[in-house]
């Protein structure tokens, strides 16, 4: 009797742990719950040297896709995505000012934003002498403007602003750059307009025409609109230039983790136009701003406790309801720079503290996605 037993525990132990060892990641039945948490991107290809580098491209690029931060903290179950958020201007071309600074935004890639800005100028009898597709620039050759009336809308917008302007002489062109928007697949295009006759640019300026103003204000104003136009009414066109596929790989704002492990928003932009876009996204999302101090970098803001929930009621009854009956939090948004010149945009407590992580992350996903 005591031998059967001591039988019957060996052979359950053994089941046991053949149990353990077949669910295992190395037993027969693998367990792969949790294999995304260390999941690894695999290194690029590297082209061998004395082949045609511009020649061998990937015919089918896969599109970036917002990483999700901190998956340690979900080993259970995998988290959600984040919340999507909209606004009534989200897939419209528009401009953009700030200050003295324009600037068009497109909701498509550079990649497609930039042969339709070539073929803007090509269909306008204005050539190209020089473009860095990397770069996301490009210059036309300059022209010889008089007083004549002209068919394209390119040389009559100048002659005009000139006219308007009691600018009379010189040559002129137009720089421009197209760069990846605030929000995914969105495109900012800068123009810069020059004419001969005033002092040459600087050479910071052949890089960066963000923060140059334009020789003449309402020729870059108009020639936006006019590009704005053109490039609306073939919004369906969806042309990709394969030369242009490095402008895309860069982004202007995207969530990453400080040295505590905590969230933040990290924008690509001067200070003036980081707060000045933290600013107009909490307006466009429709957060209330109780404070809002420049000098120190701080919002000071009220935001529902259910901000997923938020995301589903935006429209008629997000706005005639507001947050009424709700549970809301009273938060302040800080905005500090970084070491390599970015800024950071942190969501904390109203009295400072560190607030949870994933609650955090949350805001600043809207914050990101109103922004433009």
């Amino acid at each position: 009797m005591r031998a059967s037993s001591a039988l019957l525990l060996t052979v359950t132990l053994v089941l046991l742990g053949g149990c353990r060892w077949m669910n295992d990641d190395k037993g027969i039945f693998v367990n792969k719950t949790d294999d995304y948490i260390d999941v690894q991107e695999n290194e690029p290809l590297v082209i061998p040297e004395g082949l045609d580098t511009d020649r061998v491209q990937d015919p089918f690029p896969v599109p970036s896709i917002t990483s999700r931060l901190r998956p340690e903290y979900y080993p259970s179950s995998p988290p959600r995505p984040n919340a999507i958020y909209g606004s009534d201007t989200r897939d419209e071309v528009r401009i953009q000012r700030l200050g003295q600074r324009l600037w068009l935004v497109v909701p498509e890639p550079p990649t497609t934003v930039w042969p339709k800005v070539r073929q803007f100028l090509a269909e306008n009898g204005v050539a190209l002498e020089w473009e860095a597709p990397n770069r996301g620039r490009m210059d036309t050759a300059w022209l010889e403007i008089t007083d004549e009336a002209y068919r394209d809308v390119v040389r009559q917008t100048v002659r005009d602003g000139k006219a308007e302007a009691d600018l009379e002489g010189g040559r002129d062109r137009l720089r421009l750059r197209i760069e990846p928007g605030l929000r995914e697949r969105a495109t900012e295009v800068h123009v810069r307009h020059e004419n001969d006759g005033f002092a040459p640019p600087g050479p910071e300026e052949l890089v960066d025409l963000r923060g140059t103003p334009s020789h003449l204000g309402n020729v870059e104003q108009e020639l936006l609109n006019e590009l704005g136009a053109y490039i609306a009414a073939r919004v369906a066109e969806q042309t990709v230039s394969m030369v242009a596929l490095d402008i895309g790989s860069g982004v202007k704002s995207y969530l990453d983790i400080d040295g505590g492990g905590d969230p933040v928003l990290r924008l690509r932009l001067d200070r003036e136009r980081a707060w000045a876009t933290v600013g107009q996204s909490l307006n466009r999302a429709d957060i209330d701003v109780a404070d809002a101090d420049e000098a120190t970098g701080v919002y000071r803001i009220t935001v529902p406790e259910d901000l997923d929930m938020e995301a589903e009621e935006r429209g008629f009854f997000r706005r005639l309801f507001s947050f009424g009956g709700r549970d809301t939090r009273d938060l302040q948004l800080r905005l500090t720079p970084a070491d390599n010149g970015d800024f950071l945009l942190t969501a904390l407590a109203d009295d400072g503290s560190a607030i949870d992580r994933e609650f955090g992350q949350q805001v600043l996903v809207l914050i990101r996605e109103y922004a433009s």
